[in-house]
């Protein structure tokens, strides 16, 4: 296959353009499914051996870009891998043609020179961006735009001793048109080489990073320090998207640039366009050269700085839209005193050997697969046959499902209960790893590195059950610090929720955030700390919708800190079913 059909499918936003245009809606991490009438999101799109793809939980259309393209356009998936390939069914290429294609996607080959590079492309080449180091007037990236059956194919190149090599170079790359970032105070930033080449034809000076969308974060962008930025994003989510993740990083080098944002909402673009659009929008009705490059001037100029209200307003934006939300747990009071699963939020969930606090967790975690949250969890304890059998058991209802004796003598009944759940099972195999498909997480340094990962893959929720099983040095105030400092950088920086499992030190009968295993990190950088005690049966006066009565319980939660600060010393009284491994929420303790 090329490459450029393996780089599509490993491409997220690929995925999520061809879904936007089959008409899917996101709503944060959630999608309204298009191929059914889907008034609640219940589809999502995740990532598995480096592929994303799409599933449907309601109406179970699933597949990666590819199928999702045949379904929207309605073509047999056959016709549509041939034309991403570069063929199709009715064509029959010469051999040597079907050669040069192949080697297309050959980074080992060295072709002596651009000439021979070029007659290995596939199609018709029909624009070259070479990527000038200003330093040695020479490129040292070229990005080929290639026209296969009407299809457009971009492929990279680089210089390497004895000639080029077909193939992107080693990261960071560089950026575009490093000459006019040199020389200039004021730099634009858009999207791709053919945007930036139509705005360098009005002599304004201006940059984008190779390779598109979503790729900023492996570009040098060290020549933008102190210069005046302004971001111009394509008018689409994925163009909004990749320029906030642009900005981010600008902000993290020194010297700071001076950052502004160009919103085009604003310009009278319809929904994918760009400046080239723009640009040819201002030529349509007529602009000579010199009024096209004013009008250029004069928008750029009204691009609004990115100061400290910034953040502010986009917070605010960000909760109209839905993006910054609540995750709820499926205990209403919890949630709503705790606050614990907001956007970039690490939780500590405690509780001493024996209190629940593990079904307490895979509980939360079937309820919030079922509302369609994308999810990893990580157990490091146990093999994956456990936790799913501890999950049929909840999902039946029926505790004996754990039971070998008891499966045993009702074989039919269990494989009947294992039929009749099998979509949420599989969810859930889906997003759970244990020490079988993963490999145990020898330290805290690489489960912060596994933590990181799947928040680049767009986890909402990331579970860790305990946090106490990974390997321990003989300095954890060193090593937890910085793996909580890790945690929680990965929750700010990609919007996640992070559920830490732990239990209180040896001893200790009543879990407390003074008492918690580890070092004094886990309180300090933890946003909410939840805890669980187990005890006999014992009353306590609790509020609940039906008023405040008598009830008694053998389930304490205390929301030792919590998120917005109000729930903090609060606590819930809680029942644990032996018959379905479940917890119930009874409501507020007032009174002991």
């Amino acid at each position: 296959m090329s490459d450029n059909f393996d780089t599509i499918r490993h491409d997220r936003d690929a995925l999520r353009q061809e879904l936007e245009s089959a008409g899917a809606k996101f709503k944060g991490s959630a999608i309204l499914c298009p191929f059914h009438e889907d008034k609640h999101p219940s589809a999502g799109i995740y990532e598995r051996d480096g592929i994303w793809r799409f599933k449907c939980q309601s109406c179970g259309v699933a597949g990666d870009v590819f199928d999702i393209r045949a379904r929207r356009t309605g073509k047999p998936l056959a016709e549509i891998l041939l034309s991403a390939l570069g063929q199709t069914e009715s064509q029959n290429r010469p051999a040597q043609k079907r050669s040069r294609s192949s080697q297309a996607g050959n980074d080992s080959k060295i072709y002596p020179d651009l000439d021979s590079l070029r007659d290995a492309l596939p199609g018709q080449v029909t624009s070259e961006h070479p990527y000038v180091n200003p330093d040695t007037g020479q490129a040292d990236l070229i990005v080929f735009r290639c026209q296969v059956n009407g299809d457009k194919s971009y492929r990279p190149a680089y210089p390497v001793k004895n000639g080029f090599r077909l193939a992107a170079p080693p990261k960071p790359w560089p950026l575009y048109a490093r000459d006019a970032i040199a020389n200039s105070d004021t730099v634009i930033i858009v999207e791709g080489e053919k945007c930036a080449d139509v705005l360098a034809s009005y002599s304004i000076a201006n940059t984008t990073n190779p390779f598109g969308a979503g790729k900023a974060e492996h570009c040098d962008w060290i020549p933008l320090a102190g210069k005046n930025v302004v971001l111009w994003p394509d008018f689409d989510v994925t163009g909004h998207n990749h320029m906030r993740q642009v900005q981010i990083i600008l902000e993290g080098i020194e010297p700071k640039p001076r950052i502004a944002w160009l919103e085009p909402n604003v310009l009278d673009l319809a929904e994918k366009e760009d400046v080239a659009d723009f640009i040819e929008q201002l030529k349509t009705i007529g602009k000579s050269q010199t009024e096209i490059t004013a009008e250029l001037h004069r928008v750029i100029a009204k691009a609004k700085p990115l100061g400290p209200l910034d953040k502010l307003h986009r917070r605010i934006d960000a909760i109209v839209s839905g993006d910054y939300r609540l995750v709820h747990w499926p205990w209403l009071v919890l949630t709503s005193l705790s606050m614990a699963l907001l956007p970039g939020t690490v939780t500590l969930l405690a509780g001493t050997v024996g209190a629940s606090k593990s079904f307490m967790l895979l509980q939360a975690i079937l309820f919030w697969l079922a509302e369609s949250e994308t999810i990893s969890y990580y157990a490091l304890e146990g093999d994956r046959i456990f936790h799913l059998s501890r999950a049929l058991a909840q999902l039946t209802g029926v505790a004996s499902h754990t039971d070998p004796e008891w499966i045993a003598c009702n074989s039919q009944v269990i494989r009947s209960s294992i039929s009749e759940h099998s979509q949420e099972l599989e969810r859930l195999s889906h997003h759970l790893s244990t020490s079988e498909n993963l490999g145990n997480a020898e330290n805290l340094e690489q489960l912060a590195e596994w933590i990181q990962t799947q928040a680049k893959h767009c986890r909402r929720l990331i579970a860790v059950d305990p946090i106490t099983a990974a390997g321990r040095t003989s300095k954890p105030w060193i090593s937890d610090l910085a793996f909580l400092k890790s945690a929680k950088k990965t929750a700010i920086d990609y919007g996640c929720s992070i559920v830490l499992v732990t239990h209180p030190t040896k001893g200790v009968l009543e879990p407390t955030k003074e008492n918690l295993a580890g070092s004094a990190a886990y309180e300090r950088f933890t946003d909410a700390i939840i805890t669980l005690q187990n005890h006999e049966p014992k009353e306590s006066r609790v509020k609940t919708d039906c008023g405040t009565t008598d009830i008694e319980h053998t389930r304490t939660v205390r929301i030792e800190k919590a998120r917005n600060g109000k729930g903090t010393g609060c606590r819930l009284a809680f029942e644990f079913s032996v018959e379905s491994l479940t917890l119930q929420e009874l409501g507020l303790i007032v009174k002991t």
